[in-house]
């Protein structure tokens, strides 16, 4: 029986150096490793300009990862020069796990969707945070500007394969699991931050707190 303090002892086979990787996965060809680009060319920055969903990954010296959802109008990312973007921070929970991460470690991921489309976008750069002025009223939605934005400076882009998306039925419909009797989020945090009210009660909480507000 596995220890609880280390659970991988319940597995074996474990990969551990770079020739083992490579010996069981194979390598790839030429043209894969040589899509990497430097900056943003026309294409990438057509995805970005549809794309209204994007994954971001972080880190701190510490070691604490994280990977933070991003989501609004197709085109939310303000692509400013092929080397530059700009995500708006809309209201949320206020934990800011992503921008805590930055001010110790700016090395930072992008993975952008598009709905209906396989292929993704994948992004590695440099961040900062930014209250400037006229780029937050050019991320204005419905009037409003974010308080700040996540300016992220492009070393390294390329598109990745849809065989994931194809092979996980993302966009069709007859293919998604069946979520009746899923907890919701309301649901999860009473539970999980124990809250000692129901979930319709907390949700009435969030909206008398103007929680709910999207933008």
């Amino acid at each position: 029986m596995p220890s609880l303090s280390d659970p991988f002892e319940a597995l074996s086979g474990f990969i551990t150096t770079a020739e083992e990787l490579e010996t069981v996965c194979g390598h790839p060809l030429p043209q894969i490793a040589a899509k990497e680009l430097p900056a943003l060319d026309e294409i990438c920055r057509d995805f970005i300009s549809r794309a209204p969903f994007c994954f971001v990954a972080s880190s701190n010296p510490d070691g604490h990862v994280d990977v933070s959802p991003k989501g609004d109008p197709a085109g939310f990312v303000k692509v400013l020069t092929p080397s530059l973007l700009a995500i708006p921070d809309r209201p949320g929970n206020r934990r800011l796990d992503t921008f805590h991460n930055l001010l110790k470690d700016p090395r930072i991921g992008l993975l952008f969707l598009i709905p209906g489309r396989g292929e993704t976008l994948r992004i590695r750069g440099e961040g900062r945070l930014t209250t400037d002025p006229k780029l937050l009223e050019s991320l204005s939605v419905q009037g409003k500007s974010p308080k700040l934005a996540l300016a992220v400076r492009v070393q390294s882009v390329f598109m990745h394969c849809p065989k994931c998306v194809f092979r996980s039925g993302l966009w069709q419909p007859d293919a998604w699991p069946n979520t009746d009797g899923m907890a919701d989020m309301n649901e999860a945090m009473v539970k999980h931050a124990k809250i000692g009210i129901s979930p319709e009660e907390w949700f009435e909480t969030l909206r008398e707190k103007g929680e709910l507000d999207l933008w």
